[in-house]
């Protein structure tokens, strides 16, 4: 006897129903899916993402940035978007990037040691910064799977305005985080920036309107091993006279906490002063304020394309 007949008729028929509910559901959800990839690869529909408008107008992007490549910047290649991803404009973003924050710490500060200009560069574009950046901005991370928004039936023009990086769920067994996924669409948007204006005056306004305007203390990059050699060998190699140490000022020197002042001297002139709980701690320091003085100095204004450093110190 065959498994339909002792089957009631009643449940088959409830089967099939539900076989074809879902294979209905099944199809729309696809249509739903497809729908966001033809939006993203069809620039001829302009979005109107509600995401889109707002992060447009608070950033104050160019005109002929269209919403189609503001969500371009927005879609990670692991979103799963084929041949519609940022990966080709955040190559191009960094690259920006480090170009004009490089152009300008070497304006700023033209005697800065290679080692101590990379870290500086560093500090303003790394992916932490950006991410921080980019939520400052307020760029939305998309949290939810395709199926959970298709349950909710949220309108398709919503996600396109949200930081796309993930299908189903996150996904970090490459290391992609929430945060490199963030920094790779704050470079992306430099580098969309660029494409439109084709200035790189614009595009190095609008850098140092989000990024080189924050504060950086270069000083605080700098570790010197060896300051009073170092320090010695910068005078010879400039011509100047052999820096002596001299004692400023003491408090306690028998007494359990003393303090020492000492000043560095080239001839007449002092290079730099520095504190310490013995001589020889406060020697150092005084070396260290005198080359972090030269190593940071800043020339005035219009003097800076004369200044040529010959280049770091090595001991």
């Amino acid at each position: 006897m065959s498994v339909l007949k002792l089957l009631n008729p009643v449940r088959v028929r409830g089967f099939a129903s539900c076989a074809r509910l879902y294979q209905s559901e099944l199809s729309s959800l696809k249509e739903y899916k497809n729908t966001i990839s033809t939006l993203l690869k069809n620039p001829a529909h302009e979005l109107t993402s509600p995401n889109l408008v707002a992060l447009h107008s608070r950033l104050r992007l160019p005109q002929g940035l269209s919403y189609s490549l503001l969500s371009r910047c927005l879609t990670c290649r692991s979103s799963g978007e084929v041949n519609y991803d940022n990966v080709s404009l955040n190559i191009f973003g960094k690259s920006l990037l480090t170009l004009a924050v490089t152009s300008e710490l070497m304006k700023k500060y033209p005697r800065l040691p290679g080692v101590v200009l990379n870290a500086a560069v560093d500090a303003y574009i790394n992916d932490h910064v950006l991410s921080n950046v980019g939520r400052s901005w307020g760029i939305e991370p998309e949290t939810q799977s395709v199926v959970d928004r298709y349950a909710k039936k949220e309108n398709v023009t919503i996600t396109l305005g949200k930081l796309r990086y993930f299908q189903n769920s996150v996904d970090e067994l490459h290391n992609f985080t929430e945060n490199n996924a963030m920094a790779v669409a704050v470079r992306s948007i430099f580098a969309a920036v660029y494409s439109v204006d084709k200035d790189f005056n614009q595009t190095h306004k609008f850098i140092a309107d989000h990024i080189l305007s924050r504060k950086l203390d270069v000083k605080d990059l700098f570790a010197f091993e060896q300051p009073t050699r170092e320090l010695a060998a910068l005078c010879r190699r400039q011509g100047l006279e052999r820096p002596v140490s001299k004692l400023l000022a003491e408090n306690g020197r028998l007494s359990k906490s003393p303090l020492f002042i000492v000043g560095v001297f080239s001839g007449e002139e002092k290079l730099g002063e520095g504190y310490g709980s013995s001589l020889k701690e406060a020697k150092a320091r005084a070396a260290t304020d005198a080359l972090l003085k030269w190593y940071c100095y800043e020339p005035v204004h219009g003097q800076q394309n004369v200044v040529i450093d010959q280049g770091e110190v090595l001991v």
